[in-house]
């Protein structure tokens, strides 16, 4: 503070002048005050020196509008930028409670800190100087635990832990799925036998691994995670027989290893050479006599990876997963990984991918280049090679071997999913510098005339072609996007039969869906309090377990999330209850944990990232458990979980749906990537365009008036 005094003094003018007074005030004149007050400010200075301080809160009513006055944990997510200094520990500090530290100007910065200094709009943002990197660290990635999870129907359950296709390795092996198990047993007329799986999408695809790089290849190499050694836990087998894995890639053997089965339990355990791409994963048991078998409890790769930081890799490898369903031929994103491209693609996943993408590319994960490829092609494929409808998307397409994209049989064209895509590929190309034009007119070319009723913007059209009867008329960010599409297309504001909480049901992903595209207003047009709703909607879902179950595993763990997405176990269900919208109710239903649906209780972790941003240390525990517990790693996925009842809280209990599912994918990508944004005191790149493109602000400044 002296050096600013005698700055002060010698310039005429102080850093502090380049902010703007929230009030509109001019700034003071300067004179023999400006001089005292520079001696005062210098006295003060030196004393301040030799003093230790504590972390300085900020005031507590020192925020300009709109968010003064609103409760505390809403001032903290939201950073002042006209008025705030922020130090953020730098991203490679491998903590996982690193939050911004915010100081208001005027305030002395802590002694010691080293700083390098960067602007953001009219906010300052120091960074301390980089900690040295930490080692790369293990883990452990679950290929196949062979658990039953056929799907209503179904007899045998066809997929492993990644999502990738498994079947007996030629006609003389016969493989029975046990429980936890499956044993392979060799037919006659055969010299060997085994089992076979893909490890990418399905087998047919042969869509490779890289195991030195096993994320997307736009990924950087400072957040890739590379597969050093394989596992195979072998319960039994026809003793002195040779047990082999191999791994190939389209059909070419690029490594394998055996041992001699003793009959009991094995640990088979092999580390890897530097491989690339693969695809292929065997089991064969070799010189065999009909009626010889081995059992198998599970696969595992083990993998190395430099993150160390729970929200980093929470994000890192969500977007991984996600950016492995797109394919770059069609600009398309498919609806789950275990799909293959074209047969069924999700519209508003394809949308939300450009928005994560700009994301990654803000948070240093993937180069500027590649995002503006990726974006650019995604752009190209929504705006000029898709169907339209009254000017809406359909909600799922198929690709014919033509190329042609056409509407999923049975599929909506859905109002709610065109401003998903539309509005997600707008932030991103705003974000990017890229040209929005085409997708501005694309929004206002929708027929809004025929799809506004008295109640609110039609839900679309049947696949018929006939309008749908009911609206978007219920508080909740769905609805929210839907209008913010419309009024930034018509300049006007459609009406809202309940425009006030509560949601239809209190599904989570309600709550704050809309606030991954768009900054969340205090109040809106209708009278909606989000800032007080939000952060009470979330305590609400932390603390639903421990209020209706205390002695649960989920209570004990801290595990919350009522929101929508597949079931853990689908198989005792019937197909129509297969996808649920969990939820703790709302204006017409009463609450849905699972109990009753799936007859035990449930959570959606997609849910804890939503909310990072408001709940920053509930959420980052629940996802810091999910990966030590090897639920969660570079390529698995946890879509959904629960505990049998009266099961133990152990890391085997659970069961768990490893669905890599594309909306899910996308909502906890997107949040985890607004939480880190803003713990590093940026703003989120998806909430630029509510203020710098002009077609997307207009509609906004309509629906959020309290920003105004």
């Amino acid at each position: 503070m002296a050096i600013l005094g005698i700055f002060t003094y010698s310039a005429g003018r102080s850093p502090i002048d380049d902010y703007d007074d929230p009030d509109g005030a001019p700034p003071p004149q300067k004179g023999c005050a400006s001089i005292v007050l520079t001696l005062l400010a210098a006295f003060i200075g030196i004393v301040l020196i030799f003093k230790i301080y504590p972390r300085p809160a900020a005031p507590p009513n020192n925020y300009p509008p709109p968010y003064r006055g609103a409760p505390t944990t809403w001032r903290q997510e939201m950073l002042s930028r006209r008025n705030a200094l922020t130090i953020t520990p730098h991203p490679t500090t491998p903590r996982d409670d690193r939050v911004p530290l915010r100081y208001w100007v005027g305030t002395s910065l802590p002694p010691g800190l080293l700083t390098t200094r960067a602007r953001e709009a009219n906010a300052r943002t120091f960074t301390p100087s980089p900690t040295p990197a930490s080692p790369a660290r293990a883990a452990t990635i679950l290929v196949d635990d062979f658990r039953p999870q056929p799907y209503p129907g179904e007899v045998v359950y066809h997929l492993n832990r990644l999502d990738g296709e498994r079947r007996a390795a030629n006609d003389g092996s016969i493989l029975t799925w046990g429980r936890g198990v499956v044993t392979t047993t060799i037919a006659a007329g055969v010299s060997w036998g085994g089992g076979w799986m893909s490890l990418n999408h399905p087998l047919h695809e042969a869509l490779p691994l890289d195991f030195s790089a096993i994320l997307s290849p736009q990924i950087l190499p400072a957040y890739q995670s590379r597969i050093t050694g394989l596992t195979a836990v072998v319960v039994g087998g026809t003793p002195g027989k040779r047990f082999r894995l191999e791994l190939k890639e389209r059909g070419d053997l690029r490594w394998s290893n055996e041992v001699t089965l003793t009959g009991g339990r094995q640990i088979v355990s092999f580390d890897l050479p530097a491989l690339q791409e693969i695809n292929e994963l065997l089991w064969v048991l070799d010189d065999i006599a009909p009626g010889d078998y081995v059992v198998l409890e599970s696969l595992s790769f083990t993998a190395t990876t430099p993150i160390t930081d729970t929200a980093t890799a929470a994000f890192v490898w969500s977007y991984g997963m996600l950016l492995n369903n797109w394919d770059p031929t069609t600009g398309l994103v498919r609806d789950k990984a275990k799909d293959a491209s074209g047969e069924f693609d999700a519209i508003q996943d394809t949308g939300a991918l450009a928005a994560a993408t700009a994301q990654a590319a803000q948070l240093g994960v993937i180069s500027r280049a590649d995002a503006v490829q990726i974006v650019n092609r995604i752009s190209h494929a929504l705006l000029l090679d898709l169907p339209r409808y009254h000017g809406l998307w359909p909600h799922f397409v198929n690709v014919s071997a033509e190329g042609e994209i056409v509407i999923s049989p049975g599929v909506e064209w859905s109002s709610v999913d065109t401003a998903i895509a539309a509005l997600a590929l707008l932030d991103a190309q705003s974000g990017l510098g890229l040209d929005t034009k085409g997708t501005e007119q694309m929004l206002r070319a929708i027929d809004w005339d025929d799809l506004l009723t008295p109640n609110g913007i039609s839900h679309g059209y049947a696949y018929s072609g006939d309008r749908f009867p009911y609206s978007w008329d219920v508080f909740g960010s769905e609805s929210w996007l839907v209008d913010l599409a419309y009024a930034s297309a018509t300049g006007e504001v459609a009406p809202m039969s309940y425009p006030v909480p509560p949601t239809a049901n209190g599904s989570g992903f309600i709550d704050e869906m809309a606030w991954l595209f768009a900054p969340p207003p205090a109040v809106d047009v209708w009278g909606a309090d989000w800032a007080a709703y939000r952060p009470d909607a979330a305590d609400a879902q932390i603390s639903y377990y421990p209020a209706h179950d205390s002695a649960s595993c989920f209570s004990q763990l801290g595990l919350f999330g009522l929101s929508a997405g597949e079931i853990p176990a689908p198989s005792p269900t019937f197909q129509g209850s297969v996808y649920q919208a969990f939820g703790v109710g709302g204006r017409f239903a009463a609450a849905n944990d699972g109990t009753t649906s799936t007859e035990a209780a449930v959570v959606m972790p997609h849910y804890a990232a939503l909310i990072a941003s408001l709940r920053s240390d509930e959420s980052i525990a629940m996802w810091a458990w999910l990966i030590e517990q090897g639920y969660f790693t570079p390529l698995t996925n946890v879509e959904s979980l629960s505990f049998p009842s009266d099961s133990p809280c152990n890391v085997a209990a659970p069961v768990w749906n490893q669905l890599k599912g594309s909306w899910n994918l996308a909502l906890q990508t997107l949040g985890w990537g607004r939480y880190l944004a803003q713990r590093e005191g940026q703003t989120p790149i998806l909430w630029q365009a509510a203020e710098e493109n002009a077609f997307l602000r207009s509609g906004y400044r309509l629906l959020a008036i309290s920003r105004e």
